[in-house]
């Protein structure tokens, strides 16, 4: 009965709503212009950590053995290569394997351009990352003077696919005054230290850069047999290691590297920032529209009012179109953003794609917004005595 009662009611917001509009329009492309800035700014600081972790996130490793001085992948620190080969006598340790991570200088062959470029060290008889191309060139990297090229680098470093393609599958390039062999690419992405990534066996490496010490790594991965506790083997290298060394399991060494960019990068403000501007001028935007319609109604209100209709009832007409301008702009707001988000990744490289969590925060923000606005237009509703209307 209740539901039949509610279904006979007019419909005095939507038709409040519809009746103009121009203003209906003004007011669902403000919510949509909110949600566009919401959706960029979060949506770009998301991908931006994310980049971070993974190449952590690609190490095929169950525990990571770094530097006990480590605090990002930027500026590693080295520790003696020994430490690594202790632990193969940790019960459950199924094999260990180094990785080096320097920096280098590519040439671009075209423009003779030098750019720095991040370069992974590793033992192709393990598969040290999870990418296709490495596990299925390890005998090829093998060769001195082979590797692996991202072809989700900067557009500086060259477009390396496409001239591979027109050379029978290989490109020869500078690095560091050598030359050096791109037998495949694979697909990782720029982070805060590298705008490109470059994979290499360990001896191509050591080639590519002889001052670096052979006694010391960067990385060592650790993979263990199946079943064995990660947290158990953990504890258990930590009790036979010396303090230059820590071993942590992936989530952690992830969680350790975003900790550190959001505490010592401006990125976290400055896009907090923009999401907060979002929401600004869209709370604006709609607390303009429904004051102005508030004010251009205020006979009907208080006729309402007049009635008998309580100021709940006379209010919860506003809260209610707010809630429509919340629920309609956010449709084309995320739809454009869905857009932008694929111009992104196409231009920057990043992993910058739509999720469900944000859907429903920024859904949640703009209602927010948009109910806070109309709450604020209602104020004077409240005050409306019929008498000075009449």
């Amino acid at each position: 009965m209740k539901l039949n009662n509610l279904l006979k009611r007019t419909p005095v917001a939507w038709l409040q709503v519809t009746n103009n509009p121009a203003k209906m329009l003004i007011a669902i492309a403000g919510v949509s212009f909110s949600n566009l800035l919401m959706f960029f700014q979060l949506g770009l600081i998301d991908s931006l950590y994310n980049s971070q972790r993974k190449p952590i996130n690609n190490m095929n490793a169950d525990l990571i053995m770094v530097s006990s001085k480590y605090s990002n992948l930027g500026a590693l620190q080295d520790f003696q290569r020994s430490r690594l080969y202790q632990v193969m006598g940790v019960e459950g340790v199924d094999y260990v394997s180094p990785m080096r991570i320097a920096r280098a200088n590519w040439i671009n062959p075209k423009t003779r351009n030098g750019y720095d470029i991040y370069v992974f060290g590793v033992n192709p008889a393990y598969p040290s990352l999870n990418f296709p191309a490495l596990i299925q060139n390890t005998g090829r990297l093998k060769t001195l003077r082979s590797a692996l090229f991202d072809r989700s680098s900067k557009k500086q470093y060259g477009d390396i696919a496409k001239e591979m393609d027109k050379n029978g599958g290989v490109f020869f390039t500078e690095i560091s005054g050598k030359q050096i062999k791109v037998i495949d690419t694979f697909s990782m992405g720029s982070t805060f230290s590298a705008d490109a990534n470059l994979i290499t066996s360990e001896d191509t490496l050591l080639y590519l850069l002889p001052k670096l010490d052979k006694t010391k790594l960067q990385i060592g991965l650790i993979k263990l047999k199946p079943g064995v506790s990660p947290l158990r083997a953990k504890a258990s290298m930590q009790s036979i290691l010396t303090e230059d060394v820590m071993v942590l399991t992936k989530d952690e060494l992830s969680q350790l590297e975003l900790k550190y960019w959001q505490k010592n990068s401006s990125v976290g403000f400055i896009f907090s920032l923009g999401v907060l501007v979002g929401f600004v001028v869209g709370s604006i935007i709609v607390y303009q529209i429904l004051y102005g319609d508030v004010m251009n109604s205020l006979p009907q209100y208080a006729t309402l009012k007049a009635m008998g209709y309580s100021d709940a009832y006379v209010i919860s007409i506003v809260i209610q179109q707010s809630a429509i301008f919340a629920l309609i702009g956010f449709v084309p707001g995320v739809v454009l953003s869905m857009g932008l988000y694929h111009l992104l990744a196409t231009v920057t490289k990043l992993a910058i794609y739509m999720t469900v969590t944000r859907a429903l925060q920024i859904l949640l923000l703009t209602f927010i917004m948009c109910v806070g606005s109309g709450i604020l237009a209602t104020r004077k509703l409240v005050q409306l005595d019929p008498a000075d209307v009449f």
